[in-house]
């Protein structure tokens, strides 16, 4: 595979890496003003529709999660945050990073002397997030594109991605921008619902149980009908090794979690 052109971006600094703040969100513009879609418009993965549905969950993003994953998000998520490999004095890029649960992971194992960069083109989240983590001071919130992600080349020790892959519109580019960031030696790690479950009652819980929970205490089923729709559309482990293989990542590994309705795939960028 041809090597792909470096980009020529700023090389963050924990100094120059700026927090959130209001006037800071121009990377996606009119997110917080589309309008109200249906799953069928969501399904397009149009980054205005994504992003006002995300901004629409936000202040019980949190809470809804506890309820449909019944707490077990969060043994996955400490999970991957151990498949990045992170260690003190690391800086590591938190991809789709919502309210940051998994970048509060990350900015323990990194200490006072690492760096977590929570990216998301989700301003609702990016702020609910903030708020939440004020005493965070290794946190850099960034809004920002997964698919475009705005750091130079050989930056991180290791970049994740949780239950966000699934909602960008291009997952080879995205794969591809977070092994660039990473740098050789450094690991990707991604947490995602797994479309192949061979696990019936995992498909069941999947496609009738989780959308009427989120109904009932979120009043958004569409949401996550959304979630299992898209879902059903994802690419399969084995075609998201192939991908990490054509991004220039070695050792693809495979983890099934959750009655099979949740995957947790960690690969290395060669030295």
């Amino acid at each position: 595979m041809a090597k792909r052109a470096t980009k020529q971006k700023p090389a963050p600094e924990p100094d120059d890496t700026p927090n959130l703040t209001t006037t800071d969100m121009t990377d996606i513009t009119d997110m917080t003003h589309a309008t109200t879609t249906r799953p069928a418009s969501l399904m397009t993965k149009s980054p205005a529709h994504i992003s006002h549905m995300f901004d629409a969950l936000a202040d019980r993003y949190d809470d809804m999660n506890d309820w449909i994953w019944m707490g077990l998000h969060r043994l996955w998520k400490q999970d991957a945050c151990h498949q990045t490999q992170a260690d003190k004095g690391d800086w590591v890029l938190d991809v789709c990073t919502g309210t940051g649960d998994m970048a509060e992971r990350l900015s323990t194992m990194v200490g006072p002397e690492g760096r977590v960069v929570a990216l998301d083109f989700s301003a609702g989240m990016l702020e609910k997030g903030k708020q939440r983590l004020a005493g965070r001071k290794n946190i850099s919130w960034r809004q920002g594109d997964a698919l475009d992600i705005p750091f130079e080349d050989h930056t991180f020790q290791s970049a994740v991605i949780s239950f966000g892959l699934r909602n960008v519109a291009h997952v080879p580019q995205a794969l591809a921008e977070m092994a660039r960031v990473v740098k050789p030696g450094g690991t990707v790690v991604i947490l995602d619902t797994a479309s192949d479950n061979p696990n019936p009652l995992g498909r069941l819980y999947m496609s009738a149980i989780m959308p009427f929970i989120g109904h009932l205490i979120g009043k958004n089923q569409d949401a996550y009908q959304y979630l299992n729709d898209s879902t059903q559309t994802f690419e399969t482990p084995a075609e998201l090794k192939i991908r990490l293989r054509d991004a220039g990542l070695d050792k693809p590994v495979v983890k099934r979690l959750g009655f099979g309705s949740v995957v947790l795939i960690s690969a290395q960028k060669p030295l």
